[in-house]
C-alpha cells in the first residue's frame, strides 16, 4: 500500500482530528488572504486619492520687506496699501513650467469682490444659502451695496483652479477660462438660471458704490463687461460666512477684468500661482527644482508645497495598511506555531503505528511522506475553501475601511481672500469652505490570483517544515527504540 493511499485512508477514518487540522488551515488561509486583499485595496485607494487630489505647490510674493509696501492716502477713508515688489506674473509661471519637468498645469489667481449687473442695469438677484442663516449677513448692512458684491476670482486657467481641480466644482456647460480670455466669465448654473442668463450673455462687473466712494472713484469708471462662457455647479457642500460670498454666487473671470473693477490693486500681479504636478510622489523633488531656478534666486517669491489634503485623507488608509500587514505576519507566525503543535501531537499519538510500519520494512522517508500528504490534502481543501470565505470577509472589512476613510477630518480648500476695502473681506475665514473631496467613492477588495498562489506556496512550505520538525522523534529513532518507548 502506497503512502498516499495510507494518508487518504487515515484522513477519512480520523474525521475529528482531520476536521481540527482542516479548521486551523482554513482560519490561517482566511486571515492571510483577507489581509492581503485589504492591503492591496488600501494601496490602490491611496494611489487613487493621490491622483484625484494631486500634488500641489504655490508660488507667492515674499511680502516681508516693509520698504516694498505702497500706501495710498484716501480722504474720508484712511489709507490703502498694496505690495509693490516684483510682480507675480503668468509669464513667470510659464517659464517655471517650461524649465521644470513634471508640472502638468498651473493657475494664477487674484480674489476680488464686485457687484454684478445685468444688461438692464439691475443688480443680479443673488442666491440665498445656509450662510444667510448665520446672522452675519447683517454685518454688511451698513456698507450699502457692498452687500450685493460677490466673490470674483481672477484666473488664468480654471481647469487648474483649486476648486475645479480638487473636484469641488464641475463645469456643466460651456468651457473653462484660459489664458487667451480677456473678458470671459464663469457663473454658477443656479445663479444664471435665477437671473435668466445663458451662455453668450453679458453682464457688467463693477466696484461697489460704497467702496468707490470711500476710495474716491467714480463707480462708472470701474465697470467692465464680461461674457458668460461657462456654467458650473458644486459637487460638495460648502459654507460661507456671508450668503453673497458663497460659491453659488461667485464669478470666475480674468485679471484684466479685476484690474478694471479694482483700480487700487496696484501692480499687475497675481496673489498666488498654484502648480499641479503629474506625480504627487515627486512633489518634494519638483519644488526643490523650482526653488533653485535663477528667477527665484533673489528671494522675492516663496514656494510652498501643499500635500495636506492628500495626507489628511490617506492617513487612515496608511494606518489600516500597517495594521493589515501586522495581521498577515501574525497569521503566518501564529498559524505556523499552532500547526506545528497539532502535527507534533498527531505524530506522538501515532508512534506505535510508525513503529509497526518500520518493522514491516517501510522507510522513514515513506512514513514522513504519509504524514506530509495527510497535512497537504487537508491544507489544499482548507485553502481552497478559504478563497470564497476570505472574499466575503475582505469585502465586509473593505466597507468598514471606506466608512472610516470618509469619516476622516475634512480639509477646507479656500483661496486667499484679498479683500475689497472692508476688513471682514480680508480674512480667509470668510471665503467659501468645502468639505474635502477625496475622489474615493468605492474601495474594491478582491482576492488576487497572486495572493492565492502565494498562500498555497507559503502554506505548503510551512507544512513541510512543521511536519518535518514534528517527525524528528521518528526519524532519529530505530524501530526497537520506538517499541521500547511505547512500553
Amino acid at each position: 500500500m502506497s503512502f498516499f493511499h495510507r494518508a487518504l485512508l487515515y484522513v477519512v477514518r480520523k474525521r475529528v482530528r482531520s476536521l481540527l487540522l482542516l479548521l486551523i488551515c482554513l482560519g490561517v488561509g482566511t486571515l492571510a488572504l483577507s489581509g492581503s486583499a485589504i492591503r492591496e485595496a488600501t494601496q490602490t485607494a491611496q494611489l487613487n486619492v493621490r491622483q484625484a487630489l494631486g500634488g500641489v505647490f504655490t508660488l507667492q510674493q515674499n511680502t516681508s520687506d516693509p520698504d516694498q509696501w505702497v500706501t495710498n492716502d484716501v480722504e474720508s477713508y484712511g489709507s490703502t496699501a498694496y505690495y509693490g515688489g516684483t510682480p507675480l506674473t503668468e509669464e513667470l509661471a510659464a517659464r517655471i513650467q517650461e524649465q521644470v519637468p513634471g508640472i502638468k498645469g498651473y493657475n494664477a489667481t487674484y480674489t476680488n469682490y464686485t457687484v454684478p449687473v445685468d444688461a438692464s442695469g439691475e443688480t443680479l438677484t443673488l442666491l440665498d444659502t445656509e450662510s444667510s442663516e448665520s446672522g452675519l449677513d447683517s454685518l454688511l448692512a451698513g456698507y450699502g451695496d457692498f452687500s450685493s458684491s460677490v466673490a470674483t476670482y481672477a484666473s488664468t486657467d480654471t481647469r487648474f483652479d483649486s476648486y475645479f481641480a480638487g473636484g469641488y466644482l464641475e463645469l456643466v456647460a460651456g468651457r473653462h477660462l484660459t489664458e487667451a480670455d480677456t473678458n470671459g466669465a464663469l457663473l454658477s448654473q443656479d445663479l444664471a438660471q435665477a437671473n435668466g442668463l445663458t451662455l453668450g450673455d453679458t453682464i457688467t462687473l463693477r466696484m461697489s458704490n460704497h467702496k468707490a466712494s470711500m476710495l474716491g472713484y467714480d463707480p462708472d469708471d470701474t465697470c467692465v463687461e464680461v461674457e458668460i462662457v461657462g456654467l458650473f455647479q458644486s459637487t460638495s457642500k460648502s459654507t460661507a460666512a456671508f450668503s453673497n460670498w458663497s460659491m453659488d454666487n461667485s464669478i470666475f473671470t480674468t485679471l484684466e477684468v479685476v484690474k478694471t473693477a479694482r483700480p487700487d490693486m496696484g501692480t499687475e500681479s497675481y496673489e498666488k500661482i498654484t502648480f499641479y504636478v503629474e506625480d504627487p510622489g515627486q512633489l518634494e523633488s519638483i519644488t526643490a527644482q523650482v526653488e533653485a531656478l535663477p528667477e527665484l534666486s533673489d528671494g522675492d517669491f516663496l514656494v510652498t508645497a501643499d500635500n495636506s489634503s492628500v495626507e489628511a485623507v490617506t492617513a487612515p488608509l496608511q494606518n489600516m495598511n500597517r495594521l493589515v500587514s501586522l495581521l498577515i505576519l501574525l497569521a503566518v507566525v501564529v498559524g505556523g506555531i499552532v500547526l506545528y503543535l497539532v502535527l507534533a501531537s498527531r505524530v506522538r499519538e501515532r508512534m506505535g503505528e510508525s513503529g509497526i510500519l518500520l518493522s514491516l520494512g517501510f522507510s522513514k522517508g515513506n512514513i514522513l511522506a504519509q504524514h506530509l500528504t495527510e497535512a497537504l490534502l487537508l491544507a489544499v481543501l482548507a485553502f481552497s475553501l478559504s478563497v470564497p470565505v476570505s472574499g466575503l470577509v475582505a469585502e465586509a472589512a473593505g466597507n468598514q475601511l471606506l466608512d472610516s476613510t470618509l469619516a476622516a477630518p475634512s480639509v477646507s480648500q479656500a483661496p486667499t481672500a484679498s479683500g475689497d476695502g472692508v476688513s471682514l473681506a480680508q480674512s480667509d475665514q470668510y471665503a467659501p469652505q468645502f468639505e474635502t473631496q477625496t475622489g474615493l467613492t468605492e474601495i474594491v477588495v478582491t482576492v488576487s490570483p497572486a495572493a492565492i498562489a502565494c498562500l498555497f506556496g507559503v502554506g505548503a512550505a510551512i507544512l513541510c517544515v512543521a511536519v518535518s520538525l514534528a517527525a524528528l522523534p521518528i526519524l532519529h529513532r530505530k524501530p526497537r527504540e520506538i517499541s521500547a518507548a511505547l512500553c
